[in-house]
Formats: C-alpha cells, structure tokens, sequence
C-alpha cells in the first residue's frame, strides 16, 4: 500500500507516505489512497486527532514526476486531475473536525509542501528541507492560498520568484511552522502532543478549527455572527459540561 494508516489505542489515527525508495512522492496511486482514508475521517467518531507523516527520511518530495510527461499540453487534463486529486485532500483536510498535524522531517516539496500547508499545525526538524521550488518545473506554486497568508503576499512572491529552498529553522522564523525538533526526538515528541490533545474537548476543538478556517474569508460582522452562532452550539455539548463541572468540583476535565 502507498498509504499507511495506523490507530493507536489514545484513538489518534496516523496516515504515513509509503514510497520510501522514491522520496514518498506522489503519484495518482498515493493521492487516490489519502483521498479515500481522509474521506473516511470525516465521520469517524473514533478518531480524536490525526497525524500526517512520511515512511523513512523524507515527508514527500512532491509530485512524481515520472507522470508528468503524460500530461504534456493537456490543460484539461491537469485541471481535472488537481479538482480531483491534491485539491480535494486540502478540502478534506480542511473539512476533518478534529487536529490534523503534519509532523515533517527531511524534505517537503511540491504536493507534499501544500498538504503539509493544508494541515492545521506543522511540526519539523530544522534540517528539513521545504522547497518554493514549482517554477524549476516551469509551474505554478499550489501553495499560494496558505502561504500568502502565512508569510505575507511579497515575501511569498519572492520565495517563488527564486524557487527558494529553505530549512526548519528558517521557516519557524517566517512563521510557517509551528515547533521546531530535534531529528531523535521529533517522533516522540509528536505523539505526547497528539495524546495531549487527544484527551481534550476535540469536538470543541472541530468547531473551533471551523470557525478559525473562516475567519480568512469573512468579514468582521460575518466572523463574529458565526462565532456566536458556533458558541451557541457549543453551550449544547456535553464537552462544555464536563469541563464546568470539573471546574466547579475542582477536578480534571474527562473529556475522553
């Protein structure tokens, strides 16, 4: 299988790249495989928090370009394959109510790079490698909605204009990504985090991951009628319950 997918007993589901041997890159077989596990994680009540990853040393050196030459002059083509292919997992990244983190180590270009942008948090090394590199190919970047937003509209034209390779620790810097770790440690350190929030409100934690999702696109009196409308929901759940009532008898929340 090019997709792993393993569930761990704190309900957090992992979804790792399996071509190692080519850098985890993505050919139609792969994305087809993501496609299916994200859709089938929408309506999982089971899994509390999901953690995207690569098999081996490297997160995905993108589109496998062995593909590419089949799609020489063919617009139509290509439009079709990224509606239905890399487009729809962002969407369904997006649309998952509960954490997804990209934990990326060793390289991260091309498709790789927006599905690791697509994610709610990225956790890295500061020796990976994450590339702005899709004009080396002669194409345009997939990753222009999350990374304008992210770096600013100029400082992400001029990382694509010079197909820029840039590490961790410089991405942390341009604020990216959200931790840096150790190579040694970046496993280990990932999953306490996944734990962690695996035994929290997570579904406060999808509408909440809703609400922030739509705050690029509205404005202001939109974001705060959809907030008080989320909130409203909120004050229905058994989530919100348990946590004043732990805080009244003075005890842990269990939301689990």
């Amino acid at each position: 299988m090019s997709i792993l997918v393993e569930k761990t007993p704190e309900k957090i589901t992992k979804i790792i790249f399996n071509r190692p041997e080519k850098r985890n890159s993505l050919n139609l077989e792969i994305i087809d495989q993501l496609i299916e596990t994200l859709r089938s994680l929408l309506d999982d009540v089971e899994t509390r928090v999901v953690i995207i990853s690569g098999k081996g040393s490297v997160f995905s050196a993108g589109g496998d370009i062995n593909e590419m030459p089949s799609r020489f002059g063919k617009a139509l083509v290509t439009k079709n394959r990224l509606d239905q292919g890399l487009s729809q997992i962002v969407r369904l990244i997006r649309q998952i109510p509960r954490p997804v983190v990209a934990k990326v180590k060793g390289a991260c270009f091309g498709a790789g790079f927006v599905i690791a942008t697509a994610c709610d948090v990225i956790y890295t090394t500061k020796d990976t490698k994450y590339g702005f590199t899709f004009g080396t190919v002669g194409l345009i970047p997939e990753a222009s909605y999350f990374m304008a937003r992210s770096l600013g509209l100029h400082k992400a034209k001029e990382l694509f204009f010079s197909r820029a390779v840039v590490t961790g620790e410089q991405a942390m810097k341009m604020n990216f990504v959200n931790e840096l770790f150790n190579e040694e440690d970046i496993d280990k350190k990932v999953d306490e985090i996944a734990k962690t929030w695996a035994m929290g409100p997570v579904e406060t934690m999808g509408l909440a991951k809703e609400v922030l999702n739509r705050a690029y696109e509205s404005t202001l009196d939109e974001q705060l009628k959809f907030e008080a409308l989320a909130q409203g929901v909120a004050f229905t759940t058994l989530e919100h319950k348990e946590g004043v009532n732990a805080f009244l008898e003075e005890r842990k929340a269990k939301f689990f």
